[in-house]
């Protein structure tokens, strides 16, 4: 990995990406980090690189011919590189991102703006893509800079002396971390929690994944709510909520469905499910062999029905055509509520992912959106929500 950053103060650089783990991996040859100046590539004798901003305004503007000669000079140094401008008005920088960029770039170009910014027609003509690392704004973009240089690098492979050094962090697959401790066992009147101590590793385990979820509940609803639980998951999570005071978290995990949820594959002409859909619905269940038909003329070759303590409550169809396979989703009311559509969609693409080269189409109308979204379909150029592998191994929570 080799980064370029193109900065009015490189010495900022030295110590953050100079010294300990990104330091060492420099030195070892695994990445590379250098920095260019770019007063070195203006056109006039004072190096100047801003002017004040056509319209008005406060400030001064960084002015796209510096920025461009030194972004071409450091273009001209290797490969390809993928450039991303520092930014305030950038999409937030995630860990998925550094995901992203440490597997698909063997070089990036960084560009650290100041003042009031950077004149757009060099963002036009260079810049790949705009990231902040936040929302709030800094005085320049060293500092998000060496943020970015420093997570991405860090997941080069040889950097960390193992995988399950980032693997097991906060972020990686969507909960925060754990609780850690060290030595001593008592300190100030305080003891190391008694299953860390027992030896029992299936205990510790489960006891770090439940504080993870009760973690990223409480500080980060907004990641908990994106979460895909596994049958183990909802299990811990069941002994969570039976085991806490905290009446705002007995509440949430209530809202989860953390029981028995049975999966069998049947025939398509399973009457009495249909029936049962139908009524939920408020349709006439005299209409259920007229919609079992329809089915039949669709040639769906797989189908799973899903039931919780009271029963049935949804069923997911699939239909293969080559590298696509098409999802058809029915859910009673409460399979949303308790999140047992979560489960069941979750439990139908590992299935069909299987297939490695398989992409997923959601052909459900009216399609729920909500679920969609929260498991990661996006848009096509035809309009389709489509999910390839890729995606959904990214976002997938270990079992």
């Amino acid at each position: 990995m080799t980064i370029d950053i193109l900065t009015l103060f490189p010495a900022m650089f030295s110590a953050p990406l100079g010294e300990s783990i990104i330091g060492r991996a420099q030195a070892a040859g695994l990445v590379t980090v250098r920095c260019h100046q770019i007063r070195d590539f203006t056109e006039n004798r004072q190096n100047q690189v801003d002017d004040y901003p056509y319209g008005g305004g406060q400030g001064c503007v960084m002015q796209a011919q510096p920025l461009y000669s030194t972004w071409q000079h450091a273009r001209d140094l290797g490969g390809p590189a993928r450039t991303i401008y520092l930014s305030p008005r950038g999409k937030v920088f995630t860990q998925a991102d550094a995901v992203r960029l440490a597997e698909d770039c063997e070089r990036l170009i960084l560009v650290c703006g100041h003042y009031e910014g950077v004149d757009q027609r060099f963002i036009d003509a260079a810049v790949d893509e705009e990231i902040s690392i936040g929302d709030f704004v800094l005085t320049g973009g060293e500092i998000p800079a060496m943020a970015l240089a420093d997570a991405v690098c860090r997941l080069v492979p040889g950097v960390l002396s193992d995988a399950s050094c980032f693997t097991d962090e906060s972020h990686w697959a969507g909960l925060l971390e754990h609780p850690q401790y060290s030595r001593p066992e008592v300190w100030e009147g305080e003891s190391v929690p008694e299953v860390l101590k027992s030896g029992d590793h299936k205990a510790i385990d489960n006891w770090r994944r439940k504080q993870a979820f009760l973690i990223t509940l409480l500080r980060r609803p907004d990641m908990f709510g994106k979460l895909l639980f596994s049958r183990a998951d909802l299990k811990l999570l069941g002994e969570l909520r039976d085991e806490t005071d905290d009446l705002t978290v007995s509440t949430a995990l209530s809202n989860l469905h953390t029981g028995r949820i049975t999966v069998r594959k049947t025939e398509l002409r399973d009457l009495r499910g249909v029936k049962t859909l139908f009524r939920a619905k408020g349709l006439p269940p005299t209409d259920a062999e007229r919609y079992i038909e329809t089915l039949d003329a669709q040639d769906i070759t797989d189908y799973s029905v899903y039931a919780d303590e009271h029963g049935f409550c949804g069923r997911v169809m699939y239909t293969r055509a080559g590298p696509l396979a098409e999802l058809r989703l029915e859910f009673l009311p409460h399979a949303s509520g308790k999140g047992i559509d979560t489960f069941a969609l979750a439990h139908a693409l590992d299935k069909l992912f299987a297939e490695p080269e398989l992409k997923i189409c959601i052909v459900t109308d009216p399609l729920p959106a909500d679920l969609v979204r929260r498991i990661g379909f996006g848009k096509d150029e035809l309009g389709q929500y489509i999910l390839a592998r890729t995606d959904w191994l990214a976002r997938r929570s270990p079992m």
